[in-house]
């Protein structure tokens, strides 16, 4: 991914997804001018992400296909976000109140 934040916590977002998870390439962002990307900026990002010899962009690629596996891991059956879904629904069932009749 290249980030290309516009909007409030979208910076921090992007960060995230750079340093933190290590999934995103970084651009730089000019901020003054109002999150206004050169062209050669742009194009330095895809080409770092997107180039074999790249280690930054070879990383990133990695990054990309392990958390691909853990996130298709959580939503299967058994998985962290298919349980906490199935106990999200069972609390609402139990709590639900009948309007009408």
């Amino acid at each position: 991914m290249v980030p290309w934040p516009l909007y409030s916590e979208q910076h921090l977002n992007a960060f995230t997804l750079v340093a933190y998870l290590g999934v995103a390439v970084a651009m730089e962002v000019d901020r003054k001018r109002n999150n206004f990307v050169e062209a050669s900026e742009l194009e330095r990002a895809v080409k770092t992400l997107m180039d074999g010899d790249s280690d930054v962009g070879r990383k990133a690629r990695e990054k990309c296909t392990e958390m691909k596996a853990v996130c298709r891991k959580a939503v299967e059956e058994g998985g962290s976000s298919y349980a906490a879904l199935c106990r999200l629904s069972e609390e609402m069932r139990k709590g639900a109140v009948r309007v009408g009749k």
